[in-house]
């Protein structure tokens, strides 16, 4: 009897497992040939236990049908800064301009000004339980710094767009934006409409010249683990000191 139970347990983890596999395949295959797993090296694993790589994939996979229209993506440019550098999360090089994207895969309430340094962002901790807050350097100042040094890096006139990708599982309960602001925030599942509504502009980059672009920064792309990593550290020095400034 006991034989009979091992034997009908092995089948039905079997049977899970090809369920589980055919269910995953799609997805697996989508991120084997995505521009994202090719460029950024991560596999599938390190992106699903990796907020920051699923926001930034998440936003690719709602903007890939643009490659076919010639439309070259970057993901996590380091860029030149003094003697450091400053990451851009996406770039989608069109021609339009470059759209320089700063992904939050955050949930909970977002509160922000743009002339504010810090951010912050409200979770709940259940009924009758204070919320949790938690303060994120502004992004809005983040991707005026990734322009300005993509923009000094190119040295060339080419338009360039600041858009702030939130998570869909966040609410933007208050964000406030100066009246001549021309940056967007908005949640990810709005991205597409933000670039289809900019197609019928007109066209202001080759495609000769997208490429052009897509080959003098693909390098700053591709750098080690060491370099990321003090990335890493030079970006929670700099959160560090703006909590004591308060």
């Amino acid at each position: 009897m006991i034989e009979l139970y091992e034997t009908l347990f092995i089948l039905l983890f079997l049977i899970f497992v090809v369920i589980f596999g055919i269910y995953l395949l799609p997805s697996i295959i989508i991120y084997a040939n995505s521009t994202y797993r090719k460029n950024t090296k991560k596999s599938l694993f390190n992106v699903l236990n990796d907020a920051g790589a699923q926001g930034e994939y998440r936003i690719y996979k709602y903007l890939r049908r643009y490659e076919k229209s010639g439309c070259k993506f970057l993901f996590n440019v380091y860029l030149p800064k003094d003697d450091e550098t400053t990451e851009a999360d996406v770039l989608l090089i069109s021609p339009q301009g470059i759209y320089v994207f700063e992904s939050k895969n955050y949930s909970g309430w977002i509160f922000g000004n743009e002339r504010y340094k810090m951010w912050t962002q409200t979770l709940p901790q259940g009924k009758g339980k204070k919320a949790k807050k938690e303060k994120f350097l502004n992004p809005i100042m983040q991707n005026k710094l990734h322009i300005r040094c993509l923009a000094e890096y190119l040295q060339d006139d080419i338009p360039m767009y600041s858009v702030i990708v939130f998570s869909e599982r966040c609410e933007l309960k208050k964000i406030e934006l100066n009246n001549s602001s021309d940056v967007k925030v908005i949640k990810r599942n709005q991205v597409n409409e933000l670039i289809r509504s900019c197609e019928s502009d007109e066209r202001k980059i080759s495609d000769a010249k997208i490429n052009e672009i897509y080959n003098k920064l693909y390098p700053l792309s591709q750098f080690d683990d060491t370099l990321k990593q003090k990335h890493i550290q030079d970006i929670n020095n700099h959160i560090d000191k703006q909590r004591n400034n308060k």
